[in-house]
C-alpha cells in the first residue's frame, strides 16, 4: 500500500490523456444549432442517462418520434452496438459517446446530422425563458429547488435536472409556462451551447481536469458562458466568485451577487436549525433591505447558498417574495442529495451524489451538525481516476472529517488505461490516514455491504457518496441490517 510518487503532484495535472479543448467539438458537429421544427425522427445515443432520458421525453412532447440506445439500455431502448434505424432526421449523443462510436460513424456515413446533448438542450430552450444553473457544485440541488418552486408557484415550467425531484418522481418536465430550467455543465464546454436569460453560477473550482488544463482555463470557460446572457438578462453569482466576472467587457447582463457577505446583493443571514434539526431558517435581504425569513427542508451552509440563488432567480422570473418563501419551504428534495434511504436498528442510511472534495466537505459538515454526537461512516466511491489523482490531497482532507471511511474501487468514467493504472482507492485510503482519518479500501460494493453488516452499530450514521453506483451499498445495507 505504498504512496505512489507524483500522485498528487500538480505538475501532472493535464496529463497526456487530457482532451484537447479545441478538439472537443468534432467537425461533424460544427454546424448550426439543431432546428427542431425540421426534426420528425430523432435518435439518442446514451439515452439511459438522466439528462438524455429527460431530453427524449421533451422531444416526444413536441410530437417527435424518438428512439435511442445505451451500453446498458433502459426499457424501450436498444444496445448501442446495433445498426441505426432507417429514416432519421437527427442523431444526438451524450458527452460520454466518442467520435469513433459505431453508431456515430454510421450516422456520418449516411449524412445524418448529429449534435451533442448540450446542443439539443440549447435548441429545446430556444423559444423559452432560459434559467441556467452552472457551477462546479450545487447545480442539481439549485436547479431542483428552482424547478420545484416554479411548479409550486403555478408557473408550469419545463426543466431538465440531473436527479429525480422527490415531488415529481422524475428529473424532467414539459410545461406550457415560459420558464425552462436547465443544469449547465462546464465539461466539454457544454454550457456554451445553452441560451439563458437568467444564469446562476454557484462556484468555480478545479474539476474536470481530464479536459481542462488548469483553473484559469476553467474560469475563462465560465466567463464565456456569462457573456452569452443578453443585455436584459441577469447573472447571479456566488459573492465569493463575483470578482471573476466584474469588469469583463464581454458581459452584457447585470450582475447580482448572493451570499453571506454584507456586500452581497442578495444576502443570507446566519442560518439557524429548524424544528427537529432537519430544516434551516435564515433571513434573506435584497440590496440591504430585509425581505423576510425563509425556511428550507435541508441543512448546511451550502444549501442556504443554493436556496438563496434560487430565490434570486425566482425573483428574476417574476415571483414575489411571499410565494418564493412558500415555494422554498415546500421543496421535497432531490434524489441522491442527502437522501434518507432507511432507518434500520438505530442506524441511519443516507445517500449523496458528492464526488468532489468541496462537496464532500460541505455535506459532511452539514451531517456533523445535524447528527451531532453520532458516529459518521462514509462509504465513498471515487469517481474518475483522473479526478482522484489530481485532487488526492483535497479528497483526503475532506474525508478525514468522518469517523470511518470505507473505499470501494474507483468508478472509471472517460479514464484512459494510463489513468486507471496510476491510482487506486488504496492510495486514497493511505492519504486519508496521513490526514488523521480512519480509512480502508474494500474489494467491491458487495464487500462494502458485508463490511457494514459486520461492523455497523446502533446510532451510526452511514452516508454513501459518489457519482457512480455506490448507492447500491446503502440499499444493500437497508435490505440486510
Amino acid at each position: 500500500m505504498s504512496d505512489r510518487p507524483g500522485i498528487i503532484g500538480r505538475s501532472q495535472r493535464g496529463s497526456s490523456s487530457r482532451r484537447d479543448p479545441n478538439a472537443s467539438m468534432p467537425t461533424s458537429v460544427k454546424s448550426p444549432a439543431p432546428d427542431l421544427t425540421q426534426v420528425r425522427r430523432a435518435y439518442l445515443i446514451g439515452i439511459g442517462g438522466v439528462g438524455m432520458s429527460g431530453a427524449a421525453e421533451l422531444l416526444r412532447a413536441r410530437g417527435i418520434t424518438v428512439r435511442g440506445s445505451d451500453r446498458d439500455p433502459p426499457p424501450g431502448a436498444e444496445r448501442d452496438d446495433v445498426p441505426l434505424p432507417d429514416a432519421l432526421d437527427a442523431v444526438f449523443y451524450s458527452a460520454a459517446v466518442p467520435l469513433e462510436h459505431v453508431q456515430r460513424v454510421a450516422a456520418r456515413a449516411r449524412g445524418i446530422p448529429q449534435w451533442r446533448y448540450a446542443d439539443l438542450i440549447g435548441a429545446l430552450m430556444a423559444d423559452r425563458d432560459g434559467i441556467c444553473v452552472a457551477g462546479s457544485h450545487g447545480k442539481t440541488t439549485t436547479s431542483a429547488i428552482l424547478a420545484s418552486a416554479l411548479i409550486h408557484a403555478g408557473r408550469d415550467p419545463s426543466f431538465v435536472v440531473g436527479g429525480q425531484l422527490t415531488g415529481e418522481g422524475r428529473g424532467w418536465r414539459s410545461g406550457d409556462g415560459p420558464s425552462f430550467v436547465v443544469e449547465s455543465c462546464e465539461f466539454d464546454r457544454s454550457f456554451h451551447a445553452h441560451r439563458p436569460r437568467v444564469a446562476i453560477i454557484t462556484n468555480v473550482d478545479e474539476d474536470h481536469l481530464d479536459y481542462y488544463r488548469d483553473l484559469a482555463e476553467i474560469q475563462e470557460a465560465f466567463r464565456i458562458f456569462a457573456s452569452l446572457l443578453p443585455a436584459h438578462g441577469v447573472l447571479l453569482v456566488n459573492d465569493a466568485y463575483a470578482s471573476l466576472f466584474r469588469g469583463d467587457e464581454r458581459l452584457r447582463a447585470d450582475i447580482e451577487s448572493y451570499g453571506f457577505s454584507d456586500d452581497a446583493h442578495w444576502r443570507a443571514g446566519e442560518p439557524t436549525p429548524g424544528q427537529g434539526g432537519a430544516s434551516t431558517r435564515f433571513g434573506l435581504s435584497k440590496a440591504g433591505r430585509l425581505l423576510g425569513e425563509v425556511e428550507i427542508p435541508m441543512t448546511g451552509h451550502h444549501n442556504v447558498l443554493n436556496a438563496s440563488a434560487a430565490a434570486a432567480a425566482l425573483a428574476a422570473a417574476g415571483c414575489a417574495f411571499p410565494e418564493i418563501a412558500a415555494a422554498l419551504a415546500a421543496f421535497r428534495g432531490v434524489g441522491r442529495r442527502q437522501e434518507l434511504v432507511a432507518e434500520r436498528n438505530g442506524i441511519t442510511l443516507l445517500d449523496d451524489y458528492g464526488h468532489h472534495p468541496v462537496e464532500i466537505r460541505a455535506t459532511l459538515g452539514a451531517l456533523r451538525s445535524r447528527f451531532a454526537g453520532r458516529r459518521l461512516v462514509v462509504v465513498f466511491q471515487p469517481h474518475q481516476a483522473s479526478r482522484t489523482r489530481c485532487l488526492m490531497k483535497e479528497f483526503a482532507v475532506a474525508l478525514a472529517q468522518a469517523d470511518e471511511v470505507w473505499l470501494p474501487p474507483i468508478y472509471f468514467a472517460r479514464d484512459s488505461e494510463e489513468e486507471r493504472r496510476a491510482v487506486t482507492s488504496a492510495d486514497l485510503a493511505h492519504h486519508v490516514r496521513n490526514e488523521g482519518g480512519s480509512a480502508q479500501p474494500l474489494a467491491d460494493l458487495d464487500a462494502a455491504v458485508e463490511h457494514g453488516v459486520r461492523h455497523l452499530l446502533p446510532g451510526d450514521v452511514v452516508v454513501t457518496m459518489g457519482a457512480g453506483n455506490v448507492d447500491e451499498v446503502a440499499r444493500g445495507l437497508a435490505a440486510r441490517l
